[in-house]
């Protein structure tokens, strides 16, 4: 390993170069964002601009494929006990709303203690484009940790996390989006700041771009990943080298026939 990161392509579950593979409580804090659900990847939608023709008749949004398939059962399951077994203190799990139960039950059955479902609210983020129901407004956080005692660094303050989306289209000194799912850097740097101290070591099972890890290694601490896209685990060891990240990708990439051999 590194002395401050190590990022694997491939299978987090991996009996070889996965998770398994580590210690038990051999890293401090897991910090992930794991594929969503099959209702959040059929939803996906972005804006369409204006065309030349004005607003009239033009569509509003297109479908957005994300590239990889959507979270299932078993994968969340599996993945829990790996959590559950690696981690010293906390264990954070990004997931739409509607899906944070089912990681409480999955980490609970492990025997780890659910704590509290955090926010974060998705400033700036899309409308609801056909206008029938209110829009996605945050995502969740499920706090889970091993019986006992408990440290964080934030007191007493909530756990909700007020942080803009990364936009596409970018812009002078804004972080630059190369990932369909990515969370801003800002929100990762908190979450880390909150939960684990100078030194430690912070997992990400789905590293996706990096931004977790980018963030732990500029706040001092060391970082272990895993992503399953050559391309994504590039540009994730692109920016835990501090280097240039940006990484043309195609329009609407190939969808993987499945994740982690789990169907």
């Amino acid at each position: 390993m590194n002395a401050a990161w190590l990022l694997t392509t491939g299978n987090c579950l991996d009996p070889t170069i996965g998770l398994p593979s580590l210690h038990d409580k051999s890293v401090t804090c897991v910090i992930t964002d794991p594929p969503y659900s099959a209702h959040v990847h059929n939803c996906q939608r972005a804006g369409v601009g204006r065309t030349a023709d004005g607003w009239k008749g033009d569509p509003i949004s297109r479908e957005r494929d994300l590239g990889f398939i959507h979270l299932g059962d078993e994968l969340r399951r599996r993945v829990s006990r790996e959590f559950a077994r690696v981690a010293r203190r906390w264990v954070l799990v990004f997931s739409d709303t509607e899906s944070a139960h089912l990681w409480r039950e999955s980490l609970e059955e492990c025997g780890l203690e659910y704590v509290r479902t955090m926010f974060w609210r998705k400033k700036n983020g899309c409308p609801q484009f056909t206008g029938d129901r209110p829009a996605v407004a945050c995502e969740a956080i499920t706090l889970c940790h091993p019986p006992g005692a408990k440290l964080w660094n934030g007191g007493g303050k909530q756990g909700w996390y007020d942080v803009p989306i990364v936009i596409e289209r970018g812009g002078e000194n804004q972080e630059l989006r190369v990932h369909p799912t990515q969370k801003p850097e800002k929100l990762m740097a908190q979450l880390i700041d909150d939960f684990t101290f100078e030194g430690e070591t912070i997992l990400d099972a789905f590293a996706g771009s990096g931004t977790t890890g980018a963030a732990a290694l500029k706040l001092g601490r060391r970082f272990v990943g895993w992503e399953l896209d050559p391309d994504h685990a590039e540009t994730a060891r692109a920016r835990l080298r501090g280097e240039n990240y940006k990484i043309s990708r195609p329009e609407a990439p190939e969808r993987q026939p499945s994740l982690f051999g789990v169907k």
